[in-house]
């Protein structure tokens, strides 16, 4: 499983910390745990919906927040959610000035579909992500990051 959830994190929140062999596996694994919290067979959305994501951000952490943040609302504004990444690219352009690292950006299709409380088991609603021990790090080869989410 590329994320698991975290125990003791925080009382009122849910914490999970995911992982990637790069870092588009990794935002693929945490857009993943997002749905996992709020639905317990979130396994078995279909591919009824497709959703073109273009993000921006000046940090890859901030990059991070964006997508998970951009998920939460289309379930909260469209009761849409999505289980895969299709075409997941991020890129960090060149700085604008000499010594800064650029702008990321990413780009994806979100697959799934609508929330259908017939077939779905609902756990919890997710409300926000938090920046609450927020992290994105790349250690012996692998992204990681920690994800506190206010439900």
């Amino acid at each position: 499983m590329p994320f698991k959830f975290l125990e003791n994190v925080s009382l009122a929140d849910v914490a999970f910390e995911a992982s990637g062999k790069n870092v588009e596996y990794l935002f693929s694994a945490a857009g993943e745990a997002v749905v996992a919290t709020q639905i317990k067979n979130y396994k078995s959305l279909k591919p009824k919906v497709r959703k073109r994501l273009k993000l921006k951000a000046e940090s890859i952490e901030q990059l991070l927040f964006k997508f998970l943040d951009e998920l939460v609302f289309l379930k909260d504004k469209d009761l849409l959610l999505f289980n895969k990444f299709s075409g997941m690219k991020i890129r960090q352009g060149e700085g604008r000035r000499k010594g800064k690292g650029g702008e990321f950006s990413l780009v994806c299709t979100a697959i799934g579909e609508k929330l259908d409380t017939k077939r779905h088991i609902s756990l919890v609603d997710v409300k926000a992500v938090t920046m609450h021990l927020f992290e994105v790090k790349q250690a012996a080869g692998r992204w990681k990051a920690k994800v506190v989410l206010d439900v």
